[in-house]
């Protein structure tokens, strides 16, 4: 794999995406067609807690079956944890999911597509442009 055409979605473009029609979601389905966007557990299981409904579960699974799947192993969990606390050293308290997040992108040299903006803040990551 490791390419940057291939690219994790964060929680909130997925969130917009089965949400609403918008220019991020249709963006995110042109990759989804495109076979760009990849899936990992931290995004499955951050969406699923949100359903409302058998039917939401269902379509996030189904959709979530047709993607590659980059799995969190030790050695990004290990990167996480150090990373986490070298950012809270600095002042920056970043959600553990999101520097998980990062840190799969960056084993499996991925970009990230969000408009979350303290991913800026995350050293050695490449941020998919969005539009």
């Amino acid at each position: 794999m490791g390419n940057k055409s291939k690219i994790i979605a964060d929680t909130c473009i997925w969130i917009e995406f089965f949400r609403s029609k918008s220019e991020i979601s249709n963006q995110l389905m042109e990759l989804i067609a495109a076979n760009r966007i990849v899936g990992n557990g931290i995004i499955m299981a951050e969406l699923l807690q949100g359903v409302k409904t058998n039917k939401e579960r269902e379509i996030i699974i189904e959709t979530f079956k047709t993607l590659d799947y980059m799995e969190i192993d030790k050695e990004v969990w290990l990167k996480a944890g150090i990373l986490a606390a070298e950012m809270r050293s600095k002042g920056r308290t970043i959600p553990l999911s999101d520097i998980l997040l990062a840190c799969c992108a960056e084993k499996y040299n991925l970009q990230i597509f969000t408009v979350d903006k303290h991913f800026q803040d995350i050293p050695n990551i490449s941020i998919f442009p969005l539009g």
